[in-house]
């Protein structure tokens, strides 16, 4: 017996072996070809005219992290490191302030990013390990159970739509993990079987979809929105307000989600659901059949810090990065014990913190060596002549092409933000006016940007998709219905709202 266990522990530890040198190879190639493009980049590619090497060197760099983030070659944190390494010995950005002979001063590498979104990242976090030590999302997740009554459409539909209503006020990441597992657990109650429920397989495809596309409604709902906000007014004389991001995507986000519950339930054969399934939701509230003095004062904390949030569109006095800085540390004053020490260091991911700072310097180096403007002036030629319709047809496609083949949302902001800067300053100029709203970039990068859903990549789609519900072809016949769906309304309604919700 003992030489029974012993075999089948060496064939463990071989196996295990065996994947972990595959993983050790894989990750080699990567940072090989990475370092490969780079050098390309830096010393090979030939240099366009009306550009300069330093440009090429911006466009290694960003390629050479794309690839290493993107194959997790390694850690987040590492490849922003490099970035800050990168940039200064290729001279794309000075190692320290410094004036040139025209006079222009060249801020440091160390000084491009801002701390405003990484601000911003930690009151969302607050939030989100807050809203998860409360019954909140039970209470919800049993009231669209009870609006329901059996209906499986009603369900999917439901939940769906209290995802992304979560996901506007907390991390998307976290509302698609909270309603994901509350979801599977009635499905699981239900007697569903994997790979052969409809109900399973609409619930894991459309409750991770519904928390990206809810993530959008808010600048609160991912931080990608913030990078993009910070991005946009860095390089354009533009003020994108708390309220006026509000007016435009809350009412897209909703929009996009409900037709894709829609969609979603029409293309799975969804079973009938017992009334005995509900007794896991209604079990977590066990204890809780009244609102406890928790739930009341994280309401009211978050609600006065969101109403602050919305005043500083008029007050100007009123900063919403401090009203963030505030009411995190708020959180914490005795009395009102919203969160434990532990419980905040455990849902705030460093890692995502760091990659969009790395993004925010990344960015200014390629928007200060004029990279984005020679390529719209190279590929988009006579942009300044299309119509406005097609111009942001144009913008809002490439963002959707380049999300599908780049899973990670900053890296495909990078990437699109300055394009379509120069895009929208071009045509501009060319009018002599504002014929396009700069606000729009900021909502097509925070939206296409960032919501993807052809293929399960992304680490929010994942979590549906990794609980082996659901087959990849199933999810690739049935997956692209979110996204293009919000293609196709962004391309309707961003240049109306955007004119509306931000004047200029």
């Amino acid at each position: 017996m003992a030489h029974v266990e012993a075999a089948a522990s060496g064939r463990e530890m071989s196996a295990n072996e065996t994947k972990a040198h595959e993983k050790s190879r894989k990750r080699l190639i990567a940072i090989a070809v990475a370092a490969a493009v780079f050098l390309f980049f830096q010393f090979v590619c030939p240099v366009p005219e009306g550009l300069s090497r330093t440009a090429m060197s911006a466009v290694g760099i960003l390629a050479c992290c794309i690839i290493l983030w993107v194959s997790e070659a390694f850690p987040f944190i590492v490849t922003v490191v490099l970035i800050y390494l990168l940039l200064p010995i290729t001279d794309v950005l000075p190692f320290a302030t410094t004036a040139l002979a025209d006079g222009t001063v060249v801020q440091s590498v160390f000084n491009q990013s801002s701390l405003m979104v990484p601000i911003y990242c930690l009151f969302i976090f607050a939030v989100t390990a807050a809203v998860m030590t409360t019954p909140i999302p039970y209470r919800v997740a049993n009231f669209v159970l009870k609006w329901s009554k059996g209906n499986s459409a009603k369900i999917v539909i439901g939940l769906m739509m209290a995802t992304g209503i979560f996901s506007m006020f907390i991390a998307d990441l976290a509302a698609s993990a909270i309603f994901v597992g509350i979801s599977l657990s009635i499905v699981e109650a239900n007697g569903g079987t994997k790979k052969l429920s409809g109900l399973g397989k609409a619930l894991v495809l459309g409750i991770p979809a519904a928390a990206l596309i809810g993530g959008i409604g808010t600048p609160l709902g991912n931080s990608s929105n913030m990078l993009c906000i910070g991005m946009l007014e860095a390089a354009m004389p533009v003020r994108v307000t708390f309220l006026g991001w509000c007016i435009v995507n809350i009412p897209l986000a909703l929009a996009v989600t409900f037709l894709s519950s829609l969609f979603i339930v029409k293309v799975f054969k969804l079973e009938d659901v017992n009334p005995e399934a509900y007794a896991n939701v209604e079990g977590q509230l066990a204890g809780f059949e009244r609102i406890t003095t928790r739930e009341i004062k994280l309401l009211v904390w978050y609600v006065i810090a969101f109403g602050l949030m919305i005043a500083s569109t008029w007050i100007p006095e009123i900063n919403s990065i401090l009203v963030a800085l505030a009411f995190t540390v708020i959180a914490f004053v005795p009395g009102v014990n919203l969160l434990t020490k532990e419980e905040f260091y455990k849902n705030i991911p460093w890692e995502i913190i760091m990659m969009v700072i790395g993004i925010q310097v990344l960015a200014s180096g390629l928007m200060g060596t004029g990279v984005a403007t020679w390529l719209v002036n190279s590929v988009f030629v006579g942009v300044e002549m299309w119509p406005v319709f097609l111009v942001v047809f144009a913008m809002c496609l490439i963002t959707l092409v380049l999300h599908m083949f780049i899973p990670i949302g900053p890296p495909v902001i990078s990437v699109v933000v300055p394009i379509m800067v120069a895009v929208v300053a071009a045509v501009n100029a060319s009018a002599g006016g504002v014929a396009i709203n700069p606000a729009i970039i900021a909502c097509i990068g925070g939206g296409l940007g960032v919501v993807s859903t052809f293929f399960p990549l992304d680490s929010i789609v994942l979590i549906g998709y990794d609980k082996g519900w659901i087959s990849m072809g199933e999810w690739l016949a049935r997956g692209w219905a979110p996204t293009l769906i919000l293609f196709v309304l962004s391309v309707l309604w961003l240049p109306f709202a955007c004119g509306f919700a931000f004047p200029v």
